[in-house]
């Protein structure tokens, strides 16, 4: 793994005056609701109760003593681009109320740890034409639709947005690039992730997330759904996030017709391949001493394996109508064949352009250098690991071939 590069040491030496408002990181707070606030109706009741449990993650980001300057940008930006999705939405809402009406029939959630698939499965779900994902520009800059001229100008801004990623962390474009056009994950629109703990450590954000009740989030996520389809042609929504895996009951109860498609593999390539994308996270946020790549591997040995073992718990009460699985060995060795028959599980239609989709997808891996990971670099074995999933592991063998 690189060490931290010349252009980041430079951008932290830039950014430390703005490293004093770390001190009351309430009263920052405080300034991001009302700055995203200005001009627009007020903040609806759910909402900002909702929001406040932000609170936390950035009193986490203040607090860690190992913080860079760029972190702490990082950080009230994480805070600041929720705090305004917030804001825009209840404000669309409210002066355009029949946003309302518009539905949210049967979404599909692509759930399953990192590295299982879930990146091809989601992208043949929701590109194809009677689907649709949200994009990250959408996400970036939520609003009703707007013409070709605008939506290209809004692209290109959400495009030099993230561009700062890949200048500064040598690694990220190989775990997870970031491209303003494309479908990317519903963590954009909604305000909590258990993979926020990813730059710092948080662990009364996490504690808060353990008997926090997800769905005025999810409720959020609808919510945003609905100001998305305004005035767009009508498609069935396809979402994925990590995290949506330990809260299956919760989105059911927001969305009562949604299917989840779990995608499965064997448990230590997901973790490794999450703590690799934590380690580089890490070095966009701290400087390079405070990167401890052990209580990283425990850290997300314990988040993963308490989230998975949730997870089995609601797949039970969901049923198997409800909760598709798709092993990662069928999709990789037969995708042509796996991903049709999932099409017709969830009563959508395989067609030419699908087959043309995954004819790119299959295509898109070669075009990058592999990303390289070990649970040893993290001192992790596979003992252990297969010890916090073998309720899981034991699920493996009979899933379907």
């Amino acid at each position: 793994m690189p060490q931290t590069t010349p252009a980041l040491r430079l951008t932290n030496l830039l950014l430390t005056p703005g490293t004093r408002t770390r001190r009351d990181p309430d009263a920052v707070f405080d300034r991001i609701v009302a700055r995203a606030s200005r001009g627009r109706m007020p903040l609806r009741a759910e909402y900002a109760a909702d929001l406040d449990h932000l609170r936390l993650a950035l009193r986490a980001f203040a607090g860690f003593p190992g913080l860079s300057p760029l972190g702490w940008m990082a950080g009230q930006g994480m805070v600041e681009s929720r705090v305004r999705n917030r804001v825009v939405v209840g404000d669309l809402r409210a002066r355009h109320p029949r946003i309302a009406d518009e539905p949210v029939d049967a979404p599909v959630f692509v759930v399953g740890m990192p590295r299982t698939g879930t990146t091809l499965t989601y992208n043949i779900l929701s590109r194809s034409p009677a689907h649709r994902g949200p994009k990250l520009w959408e996400m970036t800059h939520l609003g009703l639709a707007v013409d070709d001229g605008a939506e290209a100008a809004l692209i290109r801004r959400t495009r030099k947005k993230y561009a700062m990623v890949s200048r500064l962390s040598p690694t990220w474009d190989t775990i997870h690039p970031l491209y303003a056009e494309v479908e990317e994950e519903d963590t954009f629109i909604r305000a909590h992730s258990e993979l926020h703990a990813s730059a710092v450590p948080m662990p009364d954000y996490l504690e808060r997330l353990r008997t926090f009740d997800h769905r005025p989030d999810y409720r959020f996520l609808r919510d945003t759904l609905q100001v998305l389809s305004y005035g767009r042609p009508a498609r069935r929504w396809v979402l994925k996030h990590p995290a949506n895996l330990f809260h299956m009951t919760e989105i059911r109860d927001v969305f009562p017709d949604a299917r989840f498609v779990w995608t499965h593999r064997a448990p230590e390539v997901a973790l490794a391949s999450l703590c690799s994308l934590a380690e580089s996270s890490q070095r966009l946020h701290r400087y390079e001493d405070a990167v401890d790549l052990a209580q990283i591997g425990r850290d997300w040995l314990s988040i993963m394996s308490d989230g998975v073992a949730r997870a089995l718990v609601e797949r039970a009460e969901l049923g198997p109508d409800r909760v598709l699985d798709l092993p990662y060995g069928r999709l990789t060795d037969d995708p042509g064949t796996a991903l049709p028959e999932l099409f017709g599980r969830l009563g959508a239609r395989w067609g030419a352009a699908d087959d043309a989709n995954l004819a790119i997808a299959r295509a898109a891996p070669g075009q990058r250098a592999p990303h390289q990971y070990s649970l040893e670099r993290f001192g992790l074995s596979h003992a252990e690991v297969h010890a916090a999933f073998a309720d899981y592991l034991a699920l493996l063998p009979a899933l379907p071939r």
